[in-house]
């Protein structure tokens, strides 16, 4: 996990708006050990690590957006977040008319994610020269504990200037009541995790997904609220399919997984990659491919019930059920057989994942969260471990031996060719944005 500050020091108050004034300094965001307000005055052509600007549009934007912030992650990949999204997770939309760093904050269901980019523009008054190669990781504590400090460090600014009834201390009271009141946290994380601002969300459909969460569990749910979505048609698909994947017996099975202690890590890819490893490790298999039925054996369930169950048509959710002890339901949602290997070996991954959960379902989605990070590289390791794949390989990366390796470990191209990639056996010919999607210019909503 990294490192995440916000810090001013306050400047003598010019003139123009009193609270504007009151609160104006030279800002300072850094991650870990990059500078994000490292930038360049296109003006009085200086090299700075803080940019002068009023603390509180900042100050108001982290506080009016503090659960959606704390709680809602990503869209799905391919998917473009849609305006209210990027009002409540860019940095830009403090606005004001200050140049602000491009900086993007979203949860990935565990702890808070910060992706930055250099502004290049030369049309700015300020360009900012610094952005983050990879997204930066903080916990959710660490996070909230960083911006709550900002933002009272704000207030006090402003009490200490005579002005202490702003918006922003009003707001900032309604947050710290939600926090310190269980019902309310509970309801203002929920809304969060759907992508509604606090009490937008419609009473009928918060309800019954409180409801349901009972049979899911905290942790489940997470994962399920991004796909209940804001508008009617959609927001009543979503509970719909909550309702049914609840009603659904799956397949059942008693797994039958060698035990093993989860391991340990900041970074779900690795904990993974160590899981798969222990679990062949304990099946005596370090690299011969594994065939379907040592997957259903390893969930306890047969391949006749496997191929008698129908899955659903586009189903967006594939469920693993924990409710009873020693047994499991599997809600699968894949056809290929290729792609439904991978999705057994994922349910897998679940079951290590389960005994750390506050959740009777264990959910596999097309998130980017960390709990999908962890499963789709604990399915890669452990159908294709790496260094049995480079050891097929002999040295010979080509397309078609990639092809012929696929087969070999009956997994996709995509897989073998992510692995390679990500363990630095194929060279990267694309260049990766810096942020997760396109960023252009955002104006502040009203708060």
């Amino acid at each position: 996990m990294n490192d995440l500050s916000f810090s001013i020091e306050w400047s003598s108050p010019g003139s123009g708006d009193p609270v504007l004034r009151a609160t104006t300094g030279q800002f300072k965001l850094q991650m870990a050990d990059t500078c994000l307000t490292r930038n360049e005055g296109i003006w009085s052509r200086t090299i700075s690590d803080s940019v002068l600007v009023s603390a509180y549009p900042l100050a108001l934007w982290l506080a009016s957006s503090w659960w959606r912030l704390s709680h809602e992650t990503l869209p799905e990949a391919g998917v473009s977040p849609s305006l209210d999204w990027r009002m409540s997770h860019e940095l830009g939309a403090a606005n004001h008319g200050y140049v602000w760093p491009r900086v993007i904050v979203a949860s990935d269901g565990e702890g808070v994610k910060i992706w930055a980019e250099q502004n290049a523009r030369q049309d700015q008054s300020v360009r900012y020269l610094y952005g983050l190669d990879a997204p930066g990781v903080v916990t959710l504590s660490a996070f909230q504990n960083c911006a709550a400090g900002f933002i009272e460090s704000v207030i006090g600014r402003l009490d200490a200037m005579g002005l202490p009834d702003s918006d922003l201390a009003q707001l900032w009271s309604y947050v710290c009541q939600d926090r310190d009141d269980s019902a309310a946290l509970q309801r203002r994380v929920l809304e969060a995790q759907m992508g509604y601002d606090p009490e937008q969300c419609p009473a009928p459909t918060l309800d019954e997904v409180l409801w349901l969460q009972q049979a899911t569990g905290p942790d489940a749910m997470r994962e399920l609220a991004p796909l209940i979505g804001l508008h009617g048609a959609q927001r009543a698909k979503g509970v719909r399919l909550i309702q049914e994947l609840n009603s659904e017996p799956g397949i059942s099975g008693r797994p039958e997984l060698p035990a093993f202690t989860t391991p340990v890590s900041a970074l779900p890819w690795k904990k993974a990659e160590t899981a798969a490893k222990q679990l062949r490790a304990a099946l005596d298999n370090a690299n011969r491919p594994i065939d379907d039925l040592e997957l259903y054996q390893l969930l306890g369930v047969s391949e006749k019930q496997v191929d008698r169950f129908t899955v659903a048509d586009r189903q967006s959710v594939s469920v693993l059920k924990t409710s009873v002890p020693g047994s499991i339901s599997l809600i699968p949602r894949k056809k290929h057989p290729v792609a439904r290997r991978f999705e057994y070996a994922r349910f897998i991954a679940s079951l290590y994942e389960a005994a750390q959960s506050r959740s009777y379902w264990k959910v596999s989605t097309d998130l980017a969260t960390a709990q999908q990070q962890f499963q789709r590289a604990f399915a890669a390791e452990f159908l294709c471990p790496v260094d049995a794949l480079v050891d097929y390989l002999v040295g010979n990366f080509s397309e078609s031996s990639r092809e012929q390796a696929a087969l070999h470990f009956d997994v996709s191209e995509k897989t073998v060719e992510a692995l390679l990639l990500n363990h630095g056996y194929l060279e990267n010919t694309v260049i990766e944005p810096k942020v997760p999607y396109q960023v252009r210019s955002v104006h502040s909503r009203d708060v």
